[in-house]
This record gives structure tokens, sequence and C-alpha cells, in this order.
């Protein structure tokens, strides 16, 4: 990935490369496709999330401010029109939402519109079906990028538990997390435990 700034983004596209390595699909200038879910069998009447809200006559998915997507409302269904350009975290947010609304109302979940990139073995990969596995080859093949580099490692909530050089990590499943970190730093192998750790780039060593 190119640049800091991009490094927190997700790639829509990936090729599905027989590599580790993630190759980015760049979107031609001026062009605004925008991911489509939708939801058979519910009404916008119906939904009751946080993630909802109303903004004057429309209707949109927020998260600390940020609209996710659009949704637009029909006969019997609510079409979700989703952002590329957001955040792992964000994508997050929106599976958690769309999920719950899914089993609170009995929606039905058409996603064949919303397909995120390809897995490492080539199968499709999606915001609701697969999302645990997407996600695990995005944040393992990004922590295999920060091995030997200057991270922090930070609790859910934010609390910084550590800086130094990334040595190893440890990951669990359903869901997909980091359960541990052992970082080098001025002061020997410093080794991070916790139920789901976030590691992030540093800047200076120290």
């Amino acid at each position: 990935m190119r640049g800091q700034g991009a490094q927190d983004r997700i790639p829509v596209l990936c090729s599905p490369a027989k590599s580790n390595m993630i190759e980015l699909y760049e979107q031609s200038e001026g062009e605004t496709d925008m991911l489509k879910l939708i939801l058979r069998g519910v009404t916008i009447e119906e939904i009751s999330s946080t993630l909802v809200q109303q903004n004057g006559g429309s209707y949109i998915a927020m998260h600390q401010g940020k609209t996710l997507a659009e949704l637009q409302p029909g006969m019997n269904e609510v079409v979700f029109q989703i952002s590329q350009h957001l955040s792992l975290e964000e994508f997050q947010v929106l599976h958690d939402g769309i999920v719950s609304i899914s089993e609170a109302t009995g929606a039905e979940i058409d996603e064949t519109k919303c397909q995120l990139g390809y897995l490492q073995n080539g199968d499709k990969a999606y915001l609701i079906s697969n999302w645990d596995d997407w996600k695990q080859f995005l944040v393992s093949a990004k922590l295999k990028t920060l091995e030997g580099q200057n991270v922090i490692v930070k609790k859910e909530n934010g609390e910084q538990l550590g800086a130094g050089l990334l040595a190893e990590f440890t990951t669990a499943v359903n869901p997909f997390r980091i359960t541990s970190c052992t970082l080098i730093t001025l002061f020997g192998d410093k080794k991070i435990e916790g139920t789901q750790l976030t590691v992030e780039p540093a800047g200076q060593f120290g």
C-alpha cells in the first residue's frame, strides 16, 4: 500500500494472487460506483438500530459523525449504498449493524453486489457471509509487513499498552483478533496479551 495514509484503508478489490502480496484495484478517475447490499422482507420503518439515522427526508448509516452508507427504502426492502472508501473498522461497524438488523427483523441479506475483494485462495469476499475470513486475510497481511517495524499496541478502547519493534504476534479466530504481541524495546523483549489488541505503525523508536 502506498503511503501511511493509505494503510488503514481496505483495498476494495484484490486480485486472487497466489502470493502473499495484495494488489490494489485502481479505480478510474471520476468513478463513483458504490457497493450495494439489499435487506429483503423489511421496511425502513421496521428497522430500529443506532446505525441508521434519518437525515431530513433520507436515511443514512452513520458512525462517529461519518456517513458509511446511504439507505434507499423500497417495496418491502432497503438498499444500502455503501462507500468503497471505508476503513476496516468502519466496514466492521456496517457488518455488525446489518447482521443485527437482519436477526432482529428476519430480513434476508442480498450481498451479490457487495463484493469486497478476493481471499488468498481466490474465493470472492463479501461484507457479511465470509467477512471474518476477509478480515483475517487483510490483518494478517498487514501484520506481516509490520514485523521488524516500530509499532504501538493498544487495547480495543484505544489505551496504549506498549511500543517497540514487532517481533511476533498471535491471533485467534471466531472472531478473528490479535491476542498477543512480542515487542523488542530499549529494555528488552516485552510480551503483551489481550482479548483484542490493535497494532499500529509508530513514529520514532523509543
